[in-house]
Order: C-alpha cells, then structure tokens, then sequence
C-alpha cells in the first residue's frame, strides 16, 4: 500500500461518531483494544478524541469501524 493509500484508509470518523458506531454495534472499549492490541484506556482517549491512533493502529481501527457499522458514517 502506497503513502496515498496508507493516509486514506487511516482517516477516522470524528471522535463522538466512533463511540457512536462502538456502541451501536455492541461492542465495549475492551472488545475494540483487544481487536487492535490496545488498552480499553487508549480506546476511550480515541473516543474522546484525546489521543489520535498512529498510522497502523488507525488504519485497522478504521477497518474495524466501518466493518461495524458497514461504513455509514461517510
């Protein structure tokens, strides 16, 4: 994956809206930083929009994200 693909597929939806899509689905803070490698602490700092994901860590929490919500967010 290029340096055009990698920044397009780490964009995050807002903070707010990724807590949205998590609940939604039903997953817990747990659920998301286990899938990710995480501490729930570093997920909920994401949701709060506190702390932002690097690179790698945003581009498969994007993936996650749009695989629960199915990409309605865009």
């Amino acid at each position: 994956m290029g340096l055009v693909e990698q920044l397009a597929a780490a964009q995050l939806p807002p903070p707010g809206m990724r807590k949205s899509i998590r609940e939604t689905a039903g997953a817990s803070l747990r659920d998301i930083g286990s899938e990710l490698g995480v501490t729930p602490m570093t997920v909920l700092r994401w949701e709060r929009g506190e702390a932002e994901p690097r690179r790698d860590r945003a581009i498969a929490y994007r993936a996650l994200l749009d695989a629960l919500d199915k990409g309605h967010w865009r």
